[in-house]
């Protein structure tokens, strides 16, 4: 399966910060990759987690999909240190994985960095 990151290394810096919820920002990158993959159920997670996890600058989200159709979602602290692990049952994103950075309360793409 396909990376989502991949369809969008067009993106390598940011015009626009979205403000959204729990105080996260997103890039033109991040909010690309919830339109075009219509998962901004991914980010959603990714900011329901902010409040808990405000004293990490740096996080490594990574969404992966499954073959049965489930997914895992996974935060690390850029280190391989696991803050934040969260099992999908199902899900129709189309892609079998993305990667979201966040870098002191801006989720932005790697290739955005």
């Amino acid at each position: 399966m396909k990376n989502a990151n991949d369809q969008l290394r067009e993106h390598t810096s940011t015009n626009n910060y979205y403000n959204y919820l729990c105080g996260l920002l997103i890039t033109d990158g991040a909010k690309a990759l919830a339109d075009q993959f219509e998962c901004y159920w991914f980010l959603d997670i990714i900011a329901s987690y902010q409040p808990q996890l405000k004293e990490e600058e740096f996080q490594v989200w990574i969404l992966t999909k499954k073959e049965d159709g489930s997914a895992v979602i996974s935060c690390t602290d850029g280190n391989d240190r696991i803050l934040v692990t969260q099992n999908i049952p199902w899900t129709d994103f189309e892609a079998g994985a993305a990667t979201v950075w966040v870098e002191n309360g801006v989720g932005l793409l790697p290739s955005e960095h």
